[in-house]
């Protein structure tokens, strides 16, 4: 009788199969096989059949398969005794143990006779028909046993490998070792065999990029380097050393005079389309001429090293590649390097200069990020030993050695190359799809989501296989949406975060803690505010922007720095969840502050500066302000949203700074009243440009109220001030001037200096609606001479703006154009927007006054253009003065002249409708 357990079980009694019957009687037969010839517990039994948790009736069942079995295999066979029940069999009748004893006969004879050793275990192999104990695969107990017949059928394949290797059948040794690496890659042991075998078939090259490729799966999979046995026979296969077995024989060929070598061809490029970089490509290959040392330094997946075999087409010379994205130890480089030349790998720096002589010949070194340390050293010797010689470096870490010019790669632009990228890649995957309009402004939108990183482009358009845009779009937050099934795509750019890693693991710890930290950081962002939420950070920061983590602004003093946004995700993921916190409450405590005194110096002589550094820290300010109203810090939300509401009016961001303050105001119900009263003043500003008197006085009479109650001076004399003027804009004349008269004295009061002229500015426009020109003269030229002493420019802006709308309806144009025009100008200086608009709608309307009506629709045109874009309309603002304006201009025009001279207008930029004022 025999018993086969390296498959389904099978009992096999006088040349035919025995039926067990179900499941249950054949994994109690197993059981009993997993130690043949020994008393088997009930207990045990009942375990290997119902594992932890068997039934009442098990005891009962097990008796009756047992009856069964012992029935079917004889009692002299399954026998009963006091302690359990035992199967009587010899190591002859068990496959597994014959196995194993043929395993070991080949072991013992592979040295001395090879084809014994082969027979052998060729037959022990043959035994297999499946996974072992595959009835026991659920029992506990048995898994240590099935892992170790498992192991030791893989260790036979090696042995069998090993004998074909001593027979010299490397073809078929090539053959074998290539199954077992296909179906356990990272098991050591095999990829051995089969670099081993490929080198005595001749195949160096293939069997020093198997070695490469069991290092970057370990890199990726888990952050591990080979063992040291295999890194130690991928150095003695560039070596070719002895020990290492007879190679393929050679044929003999006739004596060869010396020759340089035949150097490789240019990089072969993938069958994609290459787009978005011709700019580049240019750029470095000016480069190249020039200098001889250039280094593509950039984030993984920015595209350097496909830029780097485009440059390197087309240049005139001799181009050889060194490939180093596999290549671990750095003591292989060299040998590297001259395997590039088509040199042989034991070849020296001397041999290779040698050989080479002054051969004009350009080197691409590519993903050599990992062993900059090593090419600092090796490239100034090549440099000097060739004088022909360039080398173009892609890393995504510069060499920083001397003679080294640095070229950063880019992301593409996000609405232009990187959607055209997209939109090709997304071809090859969904040839039917075709994008319209609105999906190609989803695509546009993922682009940007993506910073125009190319791989995650190329990524993300290999999604469309299953996904619409706007589902890629909604999945951009989860890690695993970027990943590519390609099988030609390396392993390290098969997902972002994998391409990603490579550069994390180079950093040291410093780095990977100050990268986490600054993922908080929305937008840009300077050192003084990286010190405040990260630490200490300058030296790290230092190598994470050598590392292409963080960006500089070049343009920028002091300097301000960014992370890419698939980055910044990235880091963001190293953050545990109480550090993020932390750091995301320094990160408010920081915006909070910033906020507050902007708030203050936006009314000064710097407020062009400040408006210019909070449109700087504008996204930050934003994840600041979800941050508190989100639950953590509601009044602290609101603070800084009242803080932000005077840069908000400036800039035109209406809709935005309402929908903040009213945030603020529902989720700190209880927060102190000068703040609500702030917030709420801040409304009425908003609603004022708006055009919604009816909110915006609405708004101001709740803050004039609570700012009573709290008995703020300054924040009380503003809310008065603005009472006045929505009283005035309401035909309440008479009110508004006594309001007008509190809020001066208010103003006097507070010692705020910036606020008086807001006060002097509403009893301006009180008076001048009164009929008053002369009180109104008064209060506004006051408004200008304090609001000029204090610094506070926009007020003098103001106050002159509606001078010069009442001297208009006076008939006084000359002195209405030149009290806009210093407006204009004076506001322009400012960066301001939307006091800029609304006095350059005036001087549109001035102009035409003056003769000049032409000029005043293109500055119509500019106006209308330019407030679209913030949403922000000068006429909406003041309805009874904005028409006005366009009538004067459109009474003296053609419509056809009109329609030109705006549509010339609206084509205008800023700076354009600068120097078109200029010109005037």
């Amino acid at each position: 009788m025999e018993f086969r357990i390296l498959g389904p079980l099978e009992v096999i009694a006088a040349g035919r199969v025995v039926a067990l019957g179900g499941p249950k009687p054949r994994a109690v037969l197993a059981t009993l096989l997993l130690d043949a010839d020994q008393v088997i517990s009930v207990d045990r039994l009942i375990d290997g059949v119902w594992g932890e948790d068997p039934p009442p009736s098990a005891k009962n069942a097990l008796q009756t398969y047992l009856s069964r079995l012992r029935r079917v295999i004889g009692p002299e066979t399954l026998e009963r005794h006091q302690r359990g029940y035992r199967v009587v069999a010899s190591a002859r009748q068990i496959d597994a143990q014959r196995f194993e004893h043929g395993v070991a006969r080949s072991r013992e004879a592979l040295t001395a006779d090879p084809a014994a050793a082969l027979r052998s275990v060729d037959a022990a192999l043959t035994l297999w028909r499946g996974p072992a104990l595959m009835d026991l695969a659920d029992d506990p107990a048995a898994q240590a046993e099935i892992a170790r017949l498992t192991e030791l059928r893989q260790v036979a394949a090696e042995l069998r490998v090993d004998a074909l290797l001593g027979l010299g059948r490397t073809a078929e040794a090539v053959a074998a070792a290539s199954a077992l690496v296909a179906e356990h890659p990272l098991r050591e042991g095999s990829r051995a065999r089969l670099m081993l075998s490929l080198y005595r078939a001749g195949r160096q090259a293939e069997a020093l990029a198997t070695y490469h490729e069991a290092r970057i799966m370990l890199a990726d999979e888990y952050g591990l380097d080979p063992g040291g046995e295999l890194a130690t026979l991928a150095q003695s296969i560039l070596r070719q050393e002895p020990h290492l077995g007879p190679a393929v024989p050679a044929l003999p060929q006739p004596p060869q005079p010396p020759q340089a070598p035949a150097l490789p061809q240019p990089p072969p490029l993938p069958a994609d389309r290459f787009l978005g970089r011709d700019v580049e490509v240019a750029e470095v290959r000016a480069l190249l001429r020039d200098h001889r040392l250039i280094t593509l330094v950039g984030p993984g997946g920015s595209g350097k090293s496909r830029l780097a075999a485009e440059v390197c087409r087309g240049l005139g010379r001799d181009v050889c590649v060194a490939e180093l994205a596999g290549l671990a130890d750095d003591t292989l480089l060299e040998p590297t390097l001259a395997q590039a030349f088509g040199l042989a790998v034991s070849t020296d720096l001397a041999g290779v200069a040698a050989a080479v002589g002054d051969r004009r010949i350009v080197l691409l070194v590519d993903n050599g990020e990992h062993l900059v340390d090593a090419l600092a050293g090796v490239v100034p010797r090549l440099l000097t030993g060739l004088p022909g010689l360039r080398i173009l470096v892609t890393s995504r870490v510069p060499l920083s050695i001397g003679g080294e010019r640095r070229h950063p790669v880019p992301p593409l632009p996000a609405a232009t190359a990187a959607v055209e990228l997209f939109l090709d890649r997304a071809a090859a995957v969904a040839p039917d799809w075709r994008c319209d309009a609105a999906e190609r402004a989803v695509v546009t939108r993922i682009c940007e989501r993506l910073d125009g990183l190319p791989l995650a482009v190329e990524l993300a358009a290999g999604q469309l296989v299953a996904l619409s845009p706007a589902q890629i779009l909604e999945r951009l937050d989860d890690p695993a949406a970027l990943r590519t099934a390609r099988r030609d795509v390396p392993a390290r750019h098969r997902s972002l975060d994998t391409a990603i890693d490579v550069t994390y693991r180079l950093l040291d710890q410093p780095q990977r803690d100050t990268f986490a930290r600054l993922s908080v950081f929305a937008g840009t962002f300077d050192l003084d505010a990286a010190e405040r939420v990260a630490g200490d950070v300058l030296t790290p920061l230092t190598g994470l922007i050598t590392a292409s983590l963080v960006t500089t602004l070049p343009d920028t003093s002091p300097r301000r720095y960014r992370m890419l946004q698939t980055l910044r995700q990235y880091a963001g993921r190293r953050l545990g969840d109480d550090e993020r916190r932390a750091v995301r409450r320094r990160h408010l405590a920081r915006a909070a502050e910033l906020a507050a005194t902007a708030d203050r110096e936006l009314r000064g002589p710097h407020a062009r500066w400040w408006l210019r550094a909070l449109s700087a820290e504008q996204d930050d300010t934003r994840a600041a302000l979800a941050f508190a109203l989100g639950g953590e810090d509601p009044a602290a939300g609101l603070r800084l949203a009242a803080d932000l509401a005077w840069f908000w009016y400036r800039t035109g961001h209406i809709t935005e700074g309402l929908r903040w303050l009213r945030a603020g105001l529902d989720a700190a119900p209880d927060a102190p009243g000068d703040d609500r009263a702030r917030a709420l003043t801040g409304i009425a500003c908003l609603q004022y440009l708006a055009g919604d008197v009816a909110a915006s006085t609405e708004a101001i009479l709740v803050a004039l109220e609570l700012a009573r109650a709290a008995g703020h001076p300054t924040t009380l004399a503003r809310a008065s001030a603005y009472l006045t003027l929505s009283l005035g804009l309401r035909g309440q004349l008479e009110e508004g001037a006594k309001m007008g008269e509190e809020a001066r004295e208010q103003a006097i009061a507070s010692g705020a200096d910036w606020v008086l002229p807001e006060a002097l500015i509403s009893i301006g426009l009180i008076a001048g609606a009164s009929g008053d020109a002369e009180t109104a003269a008064a209060a506004l030229d006051e408004a200008i001479e304090v609001g000029t002493r204090c610094g506070f420019v926009w007020s003098a802006g103001s106050a002159r703006w509606i001078r010069a709308k009442q001297a208009a309806v006076n008939g006084e144009h000359d002195e209405a154009y030149t009290l806009t025009r210093r407006a204009t100008r004076d506001l322009d200086e400012e960066d301001d927007v939307t006091g800029w608009l609304a006095t350059t709608h005036l001087l549109a309307g001035t102009l035409a006054l003056t003769g000049r009506p032409g000029a005043g629709a293109v500055l119509l045109g500019a106006v209308d253009a330019l407030g679209g874009q913030v949403g922000y309309s000068p006429q909406r603002m003041d309805p009874l003065n904005g028409p006005r304006n366009v009538a004067a201009v459109t009474s003296r025009l053609g419509p056809a002249e009109y329609d030109a001279a705006h549509r010339r207008g609206q084509l205008m930029d800023r700076a354009a409708v600068r120097a078109y004022i200029d010109g005037l």
